[in-house]
């Protein structure tokens, strides 16, 4: 039976109507189900940046058996698509598989990110090499993570202080583990974490820090014997 343009206009149209459904978070049997169901309704060209959505809504959720299901939703854009959304899949496919601890494949993808990306770092974090230095240093990679940090370009596109702190603690933990000095890294990061304050007064949450208590513990120690109100700040925005 032949469906007329009518009525394939009113699905797509109940599509639109409801722009949050990718965003929804849950992940039961009967949410997927709907899922499937928007996803073949919405048009070939967008269904890229849906799968894209709801996985990386699901591993925002912070629920540990929602990682699988965004990784299959990722996995998707990246095998069946060749556009934006694939860096970004690629990038969110690396923090889902470090989140199960899974390194390689982490790294995989986070390079795949920046290999698949246009010149404009289009479709990234655009801080992928601070995600890839985190990763080799968990590997115990300390000196190929110390090259990444070190590029100056990556501070240069520092601009949150979520994750200029990230990056301190980074340096930080770096620097420690070839031998380094961490004091003046550690005690920036303690600041950040100290002093953070919205960047964007009408979206308070965005780029905030984000300080675990083992990091902050971690950090004071690396710090030596100046505790973080005396530290002084060095960093600066260019």
């Amino acid at each position: 039976m032949i469906r007329s343009a009518i009525t394939v206009a009113g699905e797509e149209a109940a599509v639109s109507t409801d722009r949050n459904w990718a965003h929804n978070a849950a992940f039961d049997a009967q949410a997927m189900d709907d899922f499937e169901r928007r996803l073949a309704r919405a048009r070939p060209g967008n269904r890229a940046q849906y799968l894209r959505v709801k996985g990386a809504t699901l591993l925002e959720a912070g629920e540990d058996e929602a990682v699988p299901v965004a990784v299959s939703l990722l996995h998707r854009v990246v095998d069946d698509y060749d556009f934006l959304q694939v860096p970004w899949a690629h990038e969110l496919l690396g923090q889902a598989y470090r989140r199960m601890g899974e390194l390689d494949r982490a790294e995989h993808h986070l390079r795949q990110c920046l290999a698949t990306a246009d010149e404009r770092r289009n479709g990234t974090s655009n801080v992928t090499e601070l995600l890839i230095a985190e990763v080799l240093l968990q590997q115990s990679r300390p000196d190929a993570a110390l090259r990444l940090l070190d590029d100056e370009e990556l501070r240069n596109r520092l601009r949150w202080n979520g994750n200029i702190y990230r990056y301190c603690l980074a340096k930080a933990r770096a620097e420690q583990a070839t031998g380094g000095d961490p004091k003046r890294w550690s005690r920036e990061a303690l600041r950040l974490a100290r002093d953070d304050e919205p960047q964007l007064p009408h979206k308070p949450s965005v780029g905030r820090v984000r300080a675990a208590p083992e990091e902050l513990a971690e950090l004071r120690s690396l710090a030596g014997r100046a505790p973080e109100s005396q530290s002084r700040r060095f960093w600066r925005r260019r």
